[in-house]
């Protein structure tokens, strides 16, 4: 028997996302299968309504390398340094033939990032395939594949924001310990500032974050808002000033500031209180960064790969996908700075 469907997934990376809620209510999985009472006059209609989750590019938001490290346990990169004392101490006296200069040399140090490998499995049999044939709208085999690669995407989503919910060491863009939390700049949710609040949050946000970088780093291009507080800077900068938002002014202090056009202020649910709580955090954390492979990089080494079906008894068969992803790897820690509001 050939099965075709026209919704075959093909192992490629897929950016979506990761679930927060369900548009479609809470589900009673006792409802759940393809076997249910209909009446005489029951009309089924021809279109399915799929379950929806929170999406979100995280490419988008990060730098990911696909394809690098492929079946390795770790992730490593090497952070060098120059080391020699001070400019001043190269200064030497050409009257004196036995003056010794100075020496200037450089070290190195590695920052690792763990490897995880994953692998899920579906299953079905004839007559799975033949019941579920039998509802006239629904294919059983291509709703299972795709189930099973939404279930990879989100995953990495969540990956790439909050970490890994056991392995402590694969971390995410909002939950890096060595990361430095400023907690006095924002003191309520930005939407919620008076004038003269948003001004001074405005005023002190690139002064921290070039504090925060030891004063080598002045020009971030990301600035991320939990979504809770994003959405409500559609209200006006300020009263003297109803025309233009707090968003489009934000955009454009940073952009002029930075001297970059196309300066990023975006929203993030996992930046919420409510969504991060699982995690540790805790808090409406804000995240003014650089979003560059020098400074953050999230590796997949093996991206999805969906094996083909196989069956010891020509009647149950199994299908398997595997891949392999890591954490967020945050190299240069001063060029991310967290804004928390407990």
């Amino acid at each position: 028997m050939l099965i075709k469907t026209n919704r075959m997934l093909q192992p490629s990376l897929t950016v979506n996302g990761r679930v927060l809620t369900n548009a479609n209510g809470d589900i009673d999985t006792a409802l759940g299968g393809y076997e249910y009472i209909i009446g005489t006059l029951s009309e089924i209609a021809q279109d399915t309504i799929e379950q929806k989750f929170y999406t979100v590019p995280f490419a988008d938001y990060v730098p990911v390398d696909v394809g690098s490290g492929a079946y390795r346990d770790e992730i490593v990169r090497n952070l060098t340094f120059q080391t020699g004392g001070s400019f001043f101490d190269g200064d030497i006296n050409t009257n004196q033939s036995t003056g010794r200069m100075a020496d200037v040399d450089v070290a190195m140090a590695p920052s690792r990032m763990p490897i995880v490998s994953w692998a899920k499995q579906l299953g079905y049999s004839i007559i799975d395939l033949a019941q579920a044939a039998g509802s006239s709208n629904w294919d059983l085999l291509a709703a299972k594949m795709e189930s099973l690669k939404t279930d990879w995407d989100l995953g990495l989503q969540e990956t790439a924001f909050l970490g890994h919910p056991s392995k402590e060491a694969v971390t995410g863009l909002l939950n890096d310990d060595e990361v430095n939390s400023n907690t006095a700049l924002i003191s309520k949710e930005i939407s919620k500032m008076s004038s003269t609040e948003f001004q001074t949050f405005v005023g002190g946000l690139l002064g921290a974050y070039f504090e925060n970088s030891n004063n080598t780093e002045s020009s971030p291009d990301t600035f991320l808002v939990p979504t809770s507080d994003y959405l409500g800077l559609v209200s006006a900068a300020s009263d003297n000033n109803p025309s233009i938002s707090k968003l489009e002014y934000l955009k454009k202090a940073l952009s002029a500031a930075t001297g970059n056009v196309n300066f990023q202020v975006k929203q993030l649910a996992y930046c919420s209180k409510t969504r991060n709580v699982d995690r540790g955090i805790n808090k409406n954390r804000y995240v003014l960064y650089k979003n560059s492979p020098k400074t953050l990089k999230m590796s997949i080494p093996v991206d999805f790969l969906l094996q083909e079906a196989g069956t010891s008894n020509n009647f149950n068969w199994v299908q398997a996908a595997y891949g392999q992803y890591s954490g967020v790897l945050i190299t240069r820690k001063r060029e991310v700075l967290y804004f928390d509001l407990p």
